[in-house]
């Protein structure tokens, strides 16, 4: 139980002075005379929708008919309000944020376009400072950062002080904060309960919170409003709804429901979700565990079982990482696999936050006017390819001119003007040497211009007259992304000197394509490779590998933006922009560096093996056995299996009651995006491209939920706005994108102007118990606006 300090459950209590008039309550019903709306879910979401929605009530209120009648609103949760169940604060301080302190905040900010108005306040690692200041022990280097904090946001934080007893509590942790520091979960979560609690108190005159711990399981359209079935067996009806439940459970794959009906033995499956969630404690020390997954999932698992068992790091010089593993020896030997069968790359040491990406081919093209579906694979995916050759041999030029050559023996003649060679031959010769500044300059133009020159190749769409099944047709629907990456990386190849400082993409995307002669072996390479990937990440700006990693990885937020509500063709979701998010992920939204440090440690300590990439899994009398057809002799078998991964929810495979009775009542649908039809001629058409594309009833179902993009209101199954019901967040991340990712300050975050402009339709539609279209239109539609 979460309890404040006057010992009331913080996930349950109210402000007073927002309980003065209680909602009637009718047997098992909670309902209002009042104008109503429901928050389904209090994380991070819920908790920017209950900021948003005191931010905009007193102007909707004042618009509507009648004036203000006062808000009821209900959030219903049945995990910690505010934090949610990911970042519930009881959860062990070893598990850290993929994100940097200061790269988060629920606050609006100048500049923001949200429609409602600007509130300002601390970004985390704002709070941080400013709480440990003010607890009266902070180390000398903390009252001199709170200093900077601007004062809009510091006076938010101290209109609000945090709850009596956290500086001490998370005393060693804020001590060592820095912008760049990754804070724990429960850290997160304290933040987030703390906004949740601040927008709570300041909630205008007439807008008062009722909470309910426990599930919502059902949702019926009534004569009285929209009725919710809670897991308690009680039920709440409101005038409008927002779902902002985040992780929604998906049913168990064909495979899954085979692990789970195996023989009853003593093995031990742990099916996919959060590591927080997960029951490792039947896990036996010493035991081998077949884990599958290496992403961030497997690295909090890795945790949980050595640092969660008692298990500790120490400093030492001498080792690979830098540190050693002291085991309590209750830890299991982990076999870690995945498709790629290596772990994610680290992030990067900036001492700051990460640079902002250039993506100068990107943003080149006005991607508002492009038709829509754009192939992504085609028009996008070059450009981003160029992008990151682009900043890794600008990064290198940077660090060493003398990598770079502008000899016109080696390099195209089409890539240098006249221009280019005059200023090499001025500059000292064909070879810039670094000795001249221009030299360096001319490279990067010729550069720019090879690239380019590929990129226009690559991008061309069929000639005129292409017969039907044609080479040039086909490639103009869908280039090959292999190629692509081969065509650029061979325009930039002659400006660099020596091969082994060449940007090599293809093996990046093409990881383990050999075969390994043993265990041992594969061992070693994937060892060797996360240990070099560690000093490149010490390196920060300065590594010439990780900036053309970065640009890639810093397409992924721009290509969502590009491709929301359809903006991609099927068969680019299904292709390129995927492979952008897989090598994107695994290049950019890797673990903090200390933690391929600490599972360097575990892999000398005998703890952590890999199997190899695309193993197999089958089920054996007294367990699992998995195996890689990438390494001879890999064979494993184990009597636990961890599947450490989460499931991102899809609305075709729902195993959740409340989007069940959504779909099942004709009230929500999935988000279909059209296809390509085989390349053809249309009757008039010219012939330089015609790809016709089927309606939208033919296309391809994403799996999430098909939102308008100006309200949040579900679309139903019959094509129409749904009257009053929302889905804000992850949900609906397949359709409009981008929304698994938390606010970042300096950003105009998508997820604060998603949960502004779907406050200002709950709101006003729960004041006029029937939605008013214009108020639902006048914020510009998410996508390809800004990149």
């Amino acid at each position: 139980m979460f309890e404040t300090p006057n010992g009331v459950p913080r996930h349950i209590q109210s402000s007073a002075s927002h309980l003065a008039q209680p909602s009637a309550y009718n047997g098992d019903m909670h309902s209002s005379p009042r104008p109503s709306l429901a928050i389904i879910g209090a994380g991070p979401r819920g908790t920017s929708l209950l900021e948003r929605i005191g931010a905009n009530y007193a102007q909707l209120a004042a618009q509507a008919a009648g004036g203000a009648r006062g808000l009821d609103v209900h959030v219903i949760d049945d995990t910690q309000t505010g934090a949610g169940r990911i970042w519930r604060t009881d959860q062990p301080r070893d598990l850290c944020m993929n994100t940097l302190a200061d790269a988060v905040t629920l606050f609006t900010e100048p500049g923001s376009t949200v429609a409602g108005p600007i509130v300002e306040g601390p970004t985390l690692y704002e709070w941080c400072v400013l709480a440990f200041a003010g607890s009266g022990s902070a180390s000398a280097g903390i009252p001199a950062a709170a200093a900077f904090v601007p004062a809009a946001r510091a006076r938010t934080f101290a209109a609000h002080p945090v709850r009596a007893g956290l500086a001490a509590e998370y005393r060693s942790e804020l001590a060592a904060m820095r912008p760049e520091s990754h804070p724990s979960r429960a850290l997160y979560g304290e933040y987030l309960i703390w906004c949740f609690e601040r927008a709570l108190a300041l909630l205008p005159e007439g807008v008062r919170v009722i909470r309910h711990v426990a599930r919502a399981e059902g949702l019926t359209r009534t004569g009285d409003g929209e009725r919710i079935a809670l897991s308690d067996g009680t039920t709440v009806t409101a005038g409008s709804v927002v779902l902002a439940t985040g992780w929604m459970p998906t049913a168990a794959t064909a495979a899954e429901q085979q692990l789970a009906a195996r023989p009853q033995t003593a093995s031990v499956w742990v099916p996919p979700e959060s590591p927080i969630e997960q029951d490792l404690s039947q896990i036996a020390a010493g035991s081998a565990v077949i884990m599958r997954g290496l992403g961030m999932s497997f690295f909090d698992t890795l945790s949980l079982l050595t640092l969660g068992r008692g298990g500790e790091f120490v400093t030492d010089a001498a080792a690979p990482g830098g540190l050693r593993y002291l085991p309590s020896g209750e830890e299991p030997v982990v076999f870690a696999t995945s498709r790629r069968g290596v772990p994610f790359r680290s992030k990067s040491l900036y001492g700051g936050l990460p640079p902002r990406a250039e993506l100068r081919f990107l943003r080149a093209v006005d991607w508002a006017t492009e038709p829509r579906p754009i192939n992504f694979d085609r028009r996008l995916w070059p450009r981003i390819v160029g992008d990151a050759f682009l900043d890794h041999a600008r990064t290198l030029g940077r660090l060493h001119p003398d990598a770079l050559t502008l000899d016109v023996a080696s390099v195209d003649a089409a890539s240098l003007d006249e221009a280019s060679l005059d200023e090499a031959s001025l500059s000292g010769g064909p070879v810039a040497s670094g000795t001249s500044a221009s030299a360096p300059a001319a490279i990067f133009d010729a550069i720019t211009r090879s690239i380019e020159r590929a990129i226009a190749e690559i991008d061309q769409p069929a000639s005129a007259g292409s017969p039907v099944g044609s080479d040039s047709l086909a490639h103009a629907a869908a280039p090959d992304l292999h190629d692509t990456v081969a065509r650029i990386a061979g325009a930039v190849a002659p400006f660099i000197v020596d091969p082994a400082d060449r940007f090599d993409l293809s093996g990046e995307i093409e990881l383990a394509s050999g075969v390994f002669a043993s265990p041992e072996e594969f061992d070693a390479w994937v060892r060797q490779r996360v240990a070099a990937d560690l000093r490149e990440a010490e390196l920060g700006v300065d590594s010439p590998l990780k900036a053309g990693l970065w640009s890639l990885s810093a397409a992924r937020a721009a290509s969502s933006r590009i491709g929301t509500v359809g903006g991609f063709d099927a068969e680019s979701r299904a292709s390129g922009f995927r492979m952008l998010f897989t090598v994107g992920g695994m290049v950019g939204s890797g673990p903090p560096a200390f933690r391929n440090r600490q599972l360097l440690a575990l892999c000398e300590a005998g703890l952590v093996r890999f199997i190899g990439p695309n193993a197999s899994l089958d089920i054996t009398p007294d367990g699992f056995a998995s195996e890689s057809p990438s390494v001879a002799g890999s064979r494993v078998e184990a009597p636990a299996l961890v599947d450490a991964w989460m499931h991102f929810h899809s609305l075709d495979a729902t195993a959740s009651p409340l989007a069940r009775t959504l779909l099942d009542s004709g009230r929500a649908r999935s988000f279909r995006v059209a296809r390509r039809q085989s390349p053809g001629k249309a009757a008039g058409d010219s012939g330089a491209e015609a790809f016709a594309i089927e309606s939208s009833a033919a296309g391809v179902s994403t799996g999430g939920f098909d939102v308008d993009p100006a309200s949040g209101r579900l679309m139903q199954a019959d094509g129409t706005l749904d009257p009053a019901v929302h889905v804000a967040g992850i949900p609906a991340d397949q359709t409009l994108h981008d929304t698994v990712i938390s606010p970042m300050p300096g950003t105009d975050p998508p997820m604060l102007r998603e949960t502004d402009r779907v406050a200002r339709s709950a709101i006003s539609i729960a004041l006029a118990q029937h939605p008013s279209l214009e108020l639902f239109h006048t914020t510009p539609v998410e996508g390809a606006l800004r990149v």
